[in-house]
C-alpha cells in the first residue's frame, strides 16, 4: 500500500486528457502508471473491487495471449481505498499501426491470432480485450492499445469490455464497443 500511496501523490502534480476514461495514465521515468478515474471508481467499479478487477483481467489475458504477444513488465498495486494502481515498464516500441502490419507479414499473422484469441476470449470467457482505445477518432490507423517493437506485439492495456457486467451501462457499452472493434479492425486492418 505504500507505495502505491506513494504514486498516488505523484500523480495530483500530473495531468491526464484520459480523465473521462477508465484510467488516469502518467508516465514518470522509465514507468507508466495508471489508476482509476473519479468516473471509473463511481460507475464501472462502483460495487466492484477494482484490484480484484485488474489481477483477474491480467491472468485472462495471460491466459488467451501470452503466445501470441508480450506483456510488459507489470506490478498491480492495491492503494488504501483498495483500488488498484499498476506500474508498468515501458517499452521501447510505438503504437502498432496499418503501416506495421502491411509490411511485415510476421506482425500481421500474430495481429490476425491475436483477433482471434480476442473473439474466443468473449465467447468463453465473456469478456473482450479492447484494442482501439479512445484515440481510434484522432489516429484510425493505430491499434492504440498495442504495441510493437518491430518483431513483437505487446499487451499494455488489462482494460476487458464485459459481456455479462453487473454494471448495465458498462454491459451495454461493451457489447457496443466490441462489435464497433471488431467491425473497425477486420474492415480496415
Amino acid at each position: 500500500m505504500k507505495e502505491a500511496d506513494s504514486i498516488k501523490r505523484s500523480a495530483k502534480n500530473k495531468f491526464s486528457w484520459r480523465l473521462l476514461w477508465e484510467n488516469f495514465v502518467f508516465r514518470q521515468w522509465d514507468h507508466y502508471y495508471k489508476m482509476p478515474t473519479f468516473l471509473a471508481r463511481n460507475i464501472m467499479y462502483r460495487k466492484v473491487d477494482s484490484y480484484e478487477k485488474v489481477v483477474d483481467s491480467m491472468r485472462i489475458i495471460h491466459q488467451y495471449f501470452w503466445a501470441l504477444t508480450k506483456i510488459p513488465e507489470t506490478k498491480v498495486l492495491k492503494d488504501k481505498q483498495k483500488n488498484y494502481v499498476i506500474k508498468q515498464k515501458n517499452i521501447n516500441g510505438e503504437k502498432l499501426t496499418k503501416e506495421h502490419l502491411e509490411n511485415d507479414p510476421k506482425l500481421l499473422s500474430k495481429f490476425k491470432r491475436l483477433i482471434i484469441a480476442n473473439e474466443v476470449m468473449w465467447l468463453r470467457k465473456w469478456v473482450f480485450l479492447d484494442l482501439l482505445g479512445s484515440d481510434i477518432l484522432t489516429h484510425p490507423n493505430t491499434i492504440h492499445n498495442l504495441l510493437t517493437d518491430g518483431e513483437n506485439i505487446y499487451v499494455f492495456d488489462f482494460w476487458l469490455l464485459e459481456k455479462k457486467s453487473k454494471n448495465i451501462f458498462f454491459r451495454y457499452f461493451s457489447h457496443i464497443w466490441t462489435w464497433f472493434q471488431l467491425t473497425f479492425i477486420k474492415k480496415f486492418f
